[in-house]
């Protein structure tokens, strides 16, 4: 039996505050950011960010140290298999990467003591 390969996927740890840029915020409103938004999640997604497809299929397992969900990713997603990586406190800002056709799963795991410390491994 072949071994399958495994694609390691990192997320930016962070958005810093000069990436993010503000437009038409209204009449007198000036933006400001105080700090960096902080990697909040990671999870697949089936097609790109606009068809906001999230995926409803994991198995979640805890242990010590951290969460680990194991998404089954077996065809057919028409619009390919995307990791969606969140920022902020409650996933304000997300960034898209389109994955290899051949992944059929990815792990995800995510330390306790540190929320930000997501390691993603796809199959």
């Amino acid at each position: 039996m072949a071994v399958a390969t495994a694609w390691r996927i990192e997320c930016p740890k962070e958005i810093g505050e000069k990436t993010i840029q503000l437009v038409a915020t209204g009449s007198g409103w000036t933006p400001y950011q105080s700090s960096s938004l902080r990697l909040n999640s990671a999870a697949p997604t089936g097609g790109p960010p606009e068809l906001h497809a999230d995926l409803a299929q994991f198995t979640t397992k805890h242990n010590k140290t951290a969460r680990i969900d194991t998404y089954d990713l077996s065809p057919p997603h028409p619009g390919g298999i995307w990791m969606e990586c969140g920022y902020g406190a409650s996933n304000e800002i997300t960034l898209h990467k389109q994955l290899n056709d051949n992944i059929r799963q990815c792990t995800i795991t995510q330390k306790n003591a540190a929320p930000s410390a997501i390691d993603i491994v796809c199959r």
